[in-house]
């Protein structure tokens, strides 16, 4: 019997928003995005998963009804889905990175690393998550589905 392939975090970066450096321990008005490098263990190898991390509060400043962020609300309408994004009521660093350490390990073992990055994602996006769509489609003859929704391509 395989045991598998088990997902592995090789490092986790921070890119502050507004602000360029980590607010205070205990902070309730912070937003990061996370970059969480993911390989399997015993390779060197890493993808991207990102996720946004927000207070409730800078959620609602960021998307107040008077300044939506036009990259983000789908084409011709003013629904905004939020994939990814994590909200924390005061910003603890080991909280967070205490909580993606329990979600990466969730989702392993799994027959190949390709499987286990779709689990993940289902909670932290993969870099990589679109091109399972065209090769699905591509396998049962149907055109490629477009990488984002959000842009003309």
């Amino acid at each position: 019997m395989s045991t598998g392939v088990t997902a592995d975090i090789k490092e986790i970066i921070y890119h502050w928003h507004w602000g360029d450096t980590e607010p205070a321990p205990g902070s309730q008005h912070f937003g990061v995005t996370v970059q969480v490098l993911i390989g399997q263990v015993g390779e060197d190898f890493a993808d991207s998963f990102d996720l946004k991390v927000f207070s409730p509060s800078m959620l609602a400043e960021r998307y107040r009804a008077d300044h939506w962020d036009e990259d983000l609300i789908l084409p011709g309408g003013t629904v905004l889905p939020l994939t990814g994004v994590w909200l924390m009521k005061e910003w603890s660093r080991a909280e967070l990175e205490a909580a993606i350490r329990r979600v990466v390990p969730a989702f392993s073992p799994a027959p190949d690393f390709e499987t286990a990055a779709h689990r993940i994602s289902r909670v932290i996006p993969w870099e990589y998550e679109y091109e399972g769509d065209v090769a699905v489609n591509h396998a049962a003859g149907l055109p490629d589905t477009p990488v984002s929704f959000w842009h003309d391509e």
